[in-house]
């Protein structure tokens, strides 16, 4: 609101604003407001509505969408590339465990944007973003964490020495960090897959199998045989020891717990098993060995020896959501410099 005083000959005596006014006339108040509801994760609507429920003017549309543009996104990109150049400086010199992961703007194949974020393993701190926009793609969002990863692989090894990846199990990732015919072969970088995908991946292919006529036992038994994945992974050290320790489980069903090789490592089971022991030979077991011995899995199981998990990166993305929703649309600048804003928060409240 403004107040003018005017004489009866036309001159203004005094002026009075509801707001400080800054320079060029912006109000402060309305500059006050437009910032904030960017940098608290808010959306202009929402507040929008509030406002009129509390019978107060409002900021208008253009008014803020100005102000987020034109003072905010550039400011929130520079302090990000402030922050994150001290989190780098302090790991040069080191080996550099780093998970990523992606995330769409949208569920489904219809995502116009895609962040691929990544952290630094031990201290859990976000590193490096690179948004990417489906026009970077030729309108392809398949390829868009694809395209991320790229971005972020061709610029780390340049300020750290990243010694292995750790990713969930996307094809065209583990395409690129193949040792022998990758992209990025040469940077030695070893690849790790995330073990709750793999045990997730693991307990689909079970599932499916126990629905089958004449093998829901497998359903029975499908938490053992994932608990004993995940056991297998972090006690072994090599291929061959997880080998000899993932096919006793096969052995474990039929309720046999020693043999000519090995046995099993667990205590002396009481008389009083609750579970129904699966058959020796039958189709439920058969069955079951096709999915424990399939070669096209194992060929990837090394993936999984060094016990790595994204389960921080998920918790990321799922902060995510509150500066940049999936149900809101955000221009390319707005929704990198959200993302960003997540980021931040997510590193200072890290402890």
């Amino acid at each position: 609101m403004s107040i003018e005083w005017i004489c009866p000959n036309g001159h203004c005596l005094w002026r009075w604003n509801s707001q400080p006014v800054l320079k060029f006339g912006l109000q402060a108040g309305d500059f006050l407001l437009s910032s904030s509801i960017l940098l608290s994760g808010n959306n202009y609507a929402k507040v929008s509505l509030l406002f009129k429920f509390m019978n107060i003017k409002m900021v208008n549309p253009n008014t803020y969408f100005t102000i987020q543009d034109t003072y905010c996104v550039d400011i929130i990109k520079e302090f990000w590339e402030e922050k994150s150049s001290k989190a780098i400086s302090q790991l040069q010199g080191k080996n550099v465990v780093v998970p990523g992961d992606g995330r769409n703007d949208s569920p489904g194949h219809s995502a116009q944007y895609c962040s691929y974020t990544t952290m630094e393993l031990e201290s859990k701190e976000i590193i490096h973003l690179a948004t990417v926009d489906k026009r970077q793609t030729n309108w392809n969002s398949n390829i868009m964490e694809k395209e991320g990863f790229i971005q972020t692989v061709d610029k780390l090894p340049k300020e750290i020495k990243p010694v292995e990846f750790c990713t969930d199990a996307h094809v065209q990732i583990g395409a690129l960090l193949n040792p022998d015919k990758g992209k990025y072969k040469s940077l030695g970088i070893h690849h790790s897959l995330d073990m709750w995908h793999g045990a997730k991946n693991l307990a689909k292919k079970i599932s499916t199998a126990g629905k089958v006529k004449g093998q829901n036992l497998l359903l029975h038994w499908l938490r053992d045989i994932v608990n004993h994945f995940w056991w297998s992974c972090k006690t072994a050290e090599t291929y061959e020891q997880f080998f000899a320790l993932w096919i006793g489980v096969l052995r474990h069903v039929c309720n046999n717990h020693t043999w000519e090789t090995g046995g099993c490592h667990h205590d002396h089971l009481e008389d009083a098993q609750r579970k129904q022991w699966i058959e020796r030979d039958s189709k439920c077991h058969k069955t079951l060995a096709n999915v424990i011995l399939n070669k096209h899995w194992l060929k990837d199981v090394h993936k999984y020896l060094r016990f790595r998990s994204t389960a921080h990166l998920e918790s990321f993305q799922n902060h995510v959501l509150m500066y940049a929703s999936k149900q809101h649309a955000f221009t390319p600048r707005v929704y990198k410099s959200r993302v960003l804003l997540a980021a931040l928060d997510y590193n200072f409240h890290r402890e």
